[in-house]
């Protein structure tokens, strides 16, 4: 699961499968593909981050693409480094002319974010124009005329140095730890002659020329003289420094790349989680007849949807070809750990007091004591003092502590000015508020002398906004509203409230509620006096399942564009593996489709210290109709809800308002057509009241009650009606139409007509949900049709036919050959069979074994038959093919223990499981196979007979590997 940051800093996680590569250069990179998660799905472009490692990378690539049932996102993403450099602008250029490292780097880093650390020393050299770029390009620039690498450190500091990495002891070689080596040769550049033109040697008489260098390889001996373009560069003003480039240009015109895998390495027993780009290790392959050291340039990691990583890769450079060929004597893996002994033991000198030792050299002292000194030095300006201490090597000076001093004191003063600058506001702050305190005083006289002329602005506004006025109860939160439009008047009492219950008076009454676990009201446990919602499976496992709280729908009556404004209360006290939470509010228009949905705070994946509030302002879709709360937990933990708001009034931080606990409003309109009393469910239909307009007038309720007489003018409708006292005297009935009669005795045989027709007919009108026709019976119930037929029953899921259960025969059986299928049409996905858990009656039931297609397979499952339960077979297991033996489970008792097996049914010849061990069962002898394989681990190569001569010798033997 990864953590996404959309532009308004909102977290939102996602399952995604990931490629991570990073290099020598500094490159620090991610590729992936999304696959859950609708809010990130539909909404992620431009400003988005991703974190990784704990750092944010930048995504810079997005592509979606619909598949037809789902939608994935690929995106490219770079270390904010990267991203942050390249869109900031250093302006302004330096001064033409020589400047130090330092005065390059202070221009690219100054008002950037960043800061640097330089390891190793370099000339001051000449640059043109530098500046009005932005920075990344212009450290770039830097790192390459230095001839610097980089790497970023966890402080988000950048590292700069002449070679990033470690010299390492690791060996790898073919037949031994190391199953392929690939390698690419570069020989179309080879050379081994360079000539090198640097600066004038006086600048002002060119014609004495410019200093000039040039340098031959050992291996022109080998190969001849091959000559290389020439270099002219200005920066080079001795002749030794031009040599020295020259030199490198040249042995590094041969090179060699080098793939090794990850798991490789670490079986070789390379120290690090994962390997860091510039480590250097030794390589062997005799059939290739390579034996060198090489260099590891780039590593690429790529990680599942779980975070699992699944494969990695590594990309290695060799030494130069003069390199090689002059080491070449040294590659012995022998020689090269009898030539490390020596030069520790070479630089190995006893102190004063005989007990501690100090080091010189690169290559860190091994088996070191409480006390020793290592003095590190590689040669290229970067050096330090280091003493073993309490298990490891600490710092006492490095080459960077003079810089660190000057930093530190210049920091100093930075502060002081900073507190200066502080005081400097604060003054002016203060005449600011006197001046505004002053001006509108001067403002507050002038509109009093404008109301004595012209009428107090205030009593005019109050009764200009009196036909538009709400009343509210600070208590309660019921509100009284009069909005005066353009053709009537309405007013109406609710609750500012729209979430109806939100203070969980009536438990989760009006709310609903999903999962196999729910969330619960503790009526002892409350929060500023208002109770508390909670989800807690305990200790059930709910891994990759949801459990939801769904408010009361409120209808909007589209009201697209209208603003409201959400906020909850949420204390997360635990999260299981993978489980996060999320509190939104979702808009569906009147189909019932989902429109819109808003997460109020985002999405939580780590426990909280204590309740926080959340907000978010919700803008209604045009296509809404209605919209709700809904809090969701994904996975397991403890996770508490309390104080859920919707309203169109933006609450101070902290403030609550209860929701009413009915979802009901009272109402009064008045229009020139049409007027409304009563009290209006959240549908806006009266429930309870009167309505009317120019075709007549409704009155609606549960009950309703007359007292008095009662005059009836003109024809009166019934659907129903229960006279206590009747006194009919005559009745003539020419024709009656009964739709409700109760009969206390009615003889069949007066019946005449199509008597089928007329029961089959007033059945189907009298049960709306059943029907009968000749076929047989059907059944429909919320889109779900059931048939039952000739031959069983026959369900159907809105429109498309699902499977059913019935009466079947066999293929090549005679017709008396009868059985009860269970079948599964080609339209649908699975089957399955489900049980809710013990004492539930509501739940979803939990499936305990499913069959599915292949193509139709959800995440965590095969296809196939899956089973989701404890299974015992009791029975032996038949096998496809001739064989009539079969397999069995079972249970086998020796060395005075029941083991687990599985094996012959005999019981014969199989494996047999437990106390750490695995035993090959023959007969009746157990051999202990652990043990075999463990005395055979890491033997080695080792010779095995396997022929052996009259007179007793070894005629030829196996050569194995172990």
């Amino acid at each position: 699961m990864l953590k996404f940051r959309d532009p308004q800093s909102n977290i939102q996680l996602a399952e995604a499968e990931l490629t991570y590569k990073e290099a020598v250069n500094g490159e620090k990179s991610l590729t992936g593909t999304i696959y859950s998660n609708d809010d990130v799905l539909h909404q992620m472009e431009r400003g988005w981050s991703v974190m990784f490692n704990g750092d944010w990378y930048y995504i810079t690539y997005v592509a979606p693409t619909d598949g037809g049932n789902s939608i994935t996102v690929e995106f490219d993403a770079v270390h904010e480094f990267f991203f942050k450099m390249s869109k900031s602008v250093a302006y302004g250029t330096l001064k033409d002319g020589s400047h130090t490292a330092k005065e390059y780097l202070d221009f690219v880093f100054n008002g950037s974010g960043y800061s640097y650390t330089l390891l190793s020393q370099v000339d001051a050299w000449e640059k043109q124009s530098f500046g009005d770029k932005n920075r990344l390009a212009l450290f770039n620039d830097l790192i390459s005329d230095m001839e610097m690498e980089f790497s970023i450190a966890d402080s988000g500091r950048i590292m700069i140095t002449s070679e990033i990495g470690q010299d390492l002891s690791t060996i790898v070689r073919k037949g031994f730890n190391l199953q392929e080596l690939n390698l690419e040769y570069n020989v179309s550049d080879f050379v081994t002659y360079a000539k090198g033109f640097g600066a004038f040697i006086d600048k002002d008489d060119e014609s004495k020329g410019r200093y000039e260098a040039e340098y031959t390889s050992p291996l022109a001996s080998v190969y001849g003289k091959l000559e290389a373009d020439p270099i002219t560069d200005e920066r080079y003003t001795k002749a030794a420094s031009l040599q020295a480039a020259l030199k490198k240009a040249v042995d590094s015109s041969y090179s060699i790349s080098v793939g090794i895998s990850l798991e490789e390495l670490r079986n070789a027993g390379y120290d690090y989680e994962s390997p860091v780009p510039g480590d250097y290790i030794l390589a062997v392959d005799e059939q290739l007849d390579f034996n060198q050291r090489i260099r590891i340039i780039s590593v690429e990691e790529q990680y599942n949807i779980y975070g699992e990583r699944i494969s990695s890769s590594v990309e290695a450079g060799s030494l130069s070809a003069t390199k090689q060929k002059l080491d070449g004597s040294e590659s012995n893996s022998v020689v090269l750990a009898l030539s490390h002994a020596t030069e520790q033991a070479d630089n190995a000198v006893k102190t004063a007091n005989g007990k501690n030792t100090s080091y010189s050299g690169p290559n860190q002292p091994q088996n070191p004591r409480e006390g020793d000194m290592w003095w590190y030095d590689n040669g290229s300006g970067t050096s330090f003092m280091k003493q073993y201490t309490n298990g490891e090597w600490v710092t006492l000076i490095d080459s960077n502590t003079k810089e660190n001093i000057e930093k530190a004191v210049d920091s100093a003063i930075e502060t002081s000015n900073t507190y200066t600058d502080e005081l400097n506001d604060k003054q002016v702050e203060l005449t600011n508020e006197l001046n505004d305190k002053v001006a509108n005083g001067e403002a507050l006289l002038k509109q009093e002398i404008t109301d004595r002329e012209n009428g107090d602005s205030v009593t005019l506004q109050a009764g200009k906004d009196f036909v538009t006025s709400q009343i509210k109860d600070y208590d309660t939160g019921i509100q009284s509203q009069i909005s005066q439009v353009s053709d009537g008047i309405m007013a109406s009492v609710s609750s500012t409230n729209l979430i109806t219950d939100s203070s969980f008076v009536n438990a989760t009454a009006n709310w609903t509620l999903a999962g196999d676990i729910s969330w619960k009201i503790d009526n002892e446990i409350m929060l500023k006096g208002v109770r508390v919602a909670t989800f807690n499976n305990g200790s059930t496992n709910f891994d990759r399942k949801t459990s939801t709280l769904k408010s009361t729908p409120i209808y909007t009556m589209n009201l697209g564009g209208t603003q409201f404004y959400a906020s909850i209360d949420i204390y997360a006290q635990s999260f299981g593996t993978s489980a996060y939470m999320k509190a939104e509010i979702v808009q569906k228009n009147s189909s019932g489709t989902t429109t819109k949905t808003t997460a109020i705070g985002g999405s939580f994946d780590t426990a909280m210290s204590g309740w926080n509030t959340y907000t978010a302002d919700i803008t209604l879709d045009s296509a809404t109709t209605q919209l709700y709360l809904q809090v969701t937990q994904y996975g397991g933990g403890k996770i508490s809800v309390a104080r859920p708001y919707l309203g169109s009034t933006k609450l101070n931080a902290g403030d609550y308002i209860p929701g009413s606990s009915t979802d009901n409003t009272s109402t009064l309109k008045l229009f020139n057509n049409f007027f409304a009393f009563g009290i209006q469910s959240n549908t806006g239909a009266i429930i309870s009241g009167i309505n009317g307009d120019s075709s007549g007038l409704n009155i609606v309720g549960k009950k309703i009650t007359i007292s008095g007489d009662t005059t009836f003018i003109g024809n009166n409708f019934m659907d129903g009606a229960l006279i206590k006292n009747a006194s009919i005297g005559t009745a003539q009935i020419a024709d009656v139409s009964i739709t409700n009669a109760k009969i206390a005795s009615l003889d069949v045989n007066k019946i005449s007509g199509n008597v089928s027709n007329f029961i089959q007919s007033n059945w189907n009108g009298k049960y709306g949900s059943t029907t009968i026709d000749a076929n047989g019976m059907k059944v429909d119930t919320n889109g779900v049709n059931t048939q039952f037929g000739s031959s069983g029953m026959k369900l159907t899921m809105a429109g498309e036919s699902v499977g059913g259960i019935g009466v079947q025969g066999l293929t090549g059986k005679p017709n008396t050959y009868q059985g009860l299928t269970f079948w599964l049409d080609g339209n649908a996905e699975y089957m399955a069979w489900a049980a809710r858990n013990n004492g539930d009656t509501s739940m979803n039931p939990v499936i305990q074994m499913s069959w599915y297609r292949s193509s139709s397979a959800p995440t965590g499952a095969y296809a196939g038959f899956n089973f989701d339960d404890d299974v015992i077979f009791n029975q032996g297991i038949n096998v496809p093919g001739a064989s009539t033996r079969k397999l069995s489970f079972g249970t086998k008792n020796f060395n005075n223990y029941n083991y687990p097996y599985f094996g012959d049914s005999t019981g014969q010849a199989g494996l047999a499981y437990g106390s750490g061990y695995t035993y090959l069962i023959s007969g009746t002898t157990y051999y202990n196979l652990t043990r075999v394989i463990k005395a055979l681990d890491n033997l080695g190569a080792v010779k095995i007979p396997s022929a052996i001569n009259s007179d007793g010798t070894v005629k030829t033997w196996f050569n194995v590997t172990l």
